[in-house]
């Protein structure tokens, strides 16, 4: 009995677990790693643990403060304890991180400093430190940039940098060097070991081949100060709303808007549009005269490849979405839609839904062709008031289409022409008349108007006042999609069944 009674007490203590005392682990991981202000995130290499962060430009990287995640007990940048979201450190240089684990044994993760020398883009300031262009990224290499803006200032041109990097190496910023041999400059990184060279090179103005860019709406008014210069539209052009906030854009835009190019004065250069818009231009000066986009266009000036999107112009006479007054200049391939206003408190009653009045220059005759509108035209104080010309004299006209409406108080008003006194060829108009002609409303020193059509049931108007060579249709008529005769050709026309015609290479229709 004594033997067994021993023998399965052994047995029974020889199953008890040894008692070794608590255990520690030794995982020491960085598994997150980010920054708030800047917000980025880096990347975890976790077989070469290091840490990878792309910062944005312009951030000071002296004194960041990461916010980081670990399974170790502590971590450290030399004998420094860091807390996450808190300790700030130099990420311009490379830092290293240090894990502890709960057993003693540590893992460093390696952050090197961005290695990028790429140029961000390039801008050169204008008044009050402001952007006044802005170039895109560069490549490595030489870089060349077509029709700058106007009155740029060279000497304030400078580079958008990654974090960190820096202009090691710089020409001199004067315009001649630009546009011979090009500003030529190198990027250090902030490892101060990547270095890439970049040249600038921006061919001087040229009337023909390089004209002045217009790339916003400040650059929009420059044609004001260039009266005999080309320019051309880069991209589309929001103006800004008038709403009591003053712009650098003419005079007093904060109350009444956009002040005309020329402002009075004749403008004999040329605006190219290249298809692309001007929006939202407002004009509130009612009391004056040669109001639109451009005031006077003269003999040498020209208008092409333009849209004016949403017009909303108040003037009080010689009023047009365009020009306020053509004296002998030429308009083609151009479009407006909105609203124009005459107020009718100038002697030169005439508005438009494109063109104020069409005239001549020392016997030059104004030109507008392919071009069309479809402005809301609203007149007061006996005016002559047309959907696209109020008043067209000794001006060669062809190719155009005017449908927007025309109401107030007119002497006289056609749904293309309000008054006419030349040919005009291959036109039509469908825009609603209160009173006066489908097409022309008076017809004044014999004028006519050969292969011209209007809607009589859209304008409401059964006559048109053009000598005689004008044809009145009924909608469908209009609609049909086959060319009205044979002078309306596929160059300039495009006929759709169950659609008026549109205009061939034009926005907007």
């Amino acid at each position: 009995m004594l033997a067994l009674f021993i023998t399965v007490g052994y047995s029974c203590s020889s199953d008890e677990p040894v008692n070794e005392g608590p255990t520690t682990s030794s995982s020491k991981e960085i598994t997150a790693f980010s920054f708030v202000d800047p917000a980025v995130t880096g990347t975890i290499n976790e077989k070469e643990h290091t840490i990878t962060v792309v910062f944005p430009a312009d951030v000071d990287l002296t004194s960041l403060a990461a916010t980081f995640t670990t399974t170790g007990a502590k971590v450290t940048v030399g004998s420094v304890k860091q807390i996450s979201g808190t300790t700030k450190n130099d990420f311009s240089k490379a830092i290293t991180y240090t894990v502890t684990a709960e057993d003693g044994s540590t893992q460093d993760y390696t952050i090197a400093p961005p290695n990028s020398a790429d140029v961000l883009g390039f801008t050169f300031e204008g008044d009050n430190s402001q952007i006044y262009w802005e170039l895109p990224a560069l490549k490595e290499g030489e870089n060349v940039f077509y029709n700058a803006p106007a009155n740029i200032e060279f000497i304030t041109g400078f580079p958008i940098l990654p974090a960190g990097a820096e202009m090691t190496e710089g020409g001199s910023n004067e315009e001649s060097d630009y546009n011979s041999t090009g500003f030529t400059f190198t990027i250090t990184a902030a490892d101060g070991k990547t270095k890439k060279t970049y040249t600038i090179k921006i061919p001087a103005y040229d009337k023909i081949t390089n004209p002045y860019g217009i790339y916003t709406p400040e650059h929009l008014w420059m044609p004001n100060s260039y009266l005999t210069s080309s320019f051309k539209l880069m991209n589309d052009i929001t103006m800004p709303d008038v709403n009591g906030t003053d712009y650098e854009i003419g005079e007093n835009y904060a109350n009444q808007g956009w002040n005309s190019i020329g402002n009075f004065n004749t403008f004999q250069g040329i605006i190219d549009g290249d298809g692309h818009v001007v929006k939202n231009l407002t004009i509130k000066r009612g009391s004056a005269e040669d109001i639109g986009f451009i005031s006077v266009l003269g003999a040498k000036g020209v208008v092409k490849n333009l849209g004016l999107v949403s017009v909303n112009i108040t003037g009080g006479g010689n009023v047009g979405a365009l020009v306020g007054n053509n004296q002998g200049g030429t308009i083609s391939h151009c479009f407006s839609t909105g609203k124009v206003v005459l107020t009718g408190l100038s002697v030169q009653k005439h508005v438009g839904g494109l063109v104020g009045i069409n005239n001549d220059e020392n016997g030059r005759p104004s030109k507008l062709s392919n071009s069309y509108s479809t402005v809301n035209v609203e007149a007061g104080g006996d005016s002559f008031a047309g959907g696209l010309v109020g008043y067209n004299y000794l001006c060669i006209l062809e190719n155009c289409y005017a449908t927007g409406s025309l109401t107030g108080t007119y002497k006289y008003g056609g749904a293309l022409i309000g008054k006419n006194a030349c040919e005009i060829t291959n036109c039509y108009a469908t825009g609603k008349v209160e009173t006066g002609g489908g097409l022309v409303g008076f017809n004044f020193n014999w004028s006519s108007a050969p292969d011209c059509f209007w809607d009589i049931q859209t304008t409401g108007q059964s006559t048109s006042d053009d000598g005689g060579k004008a044809v009145g249709k009924t909608t469908a008529e209009m609609k049909t999609g086959t060319p009205y005769n044979s002078t309306w050709t596929s160059a300039n026309w495009k006929f759709t069944s169950g659609k008026y015609p549109t205009l061939v290479g034009l926005g907007g229709q």
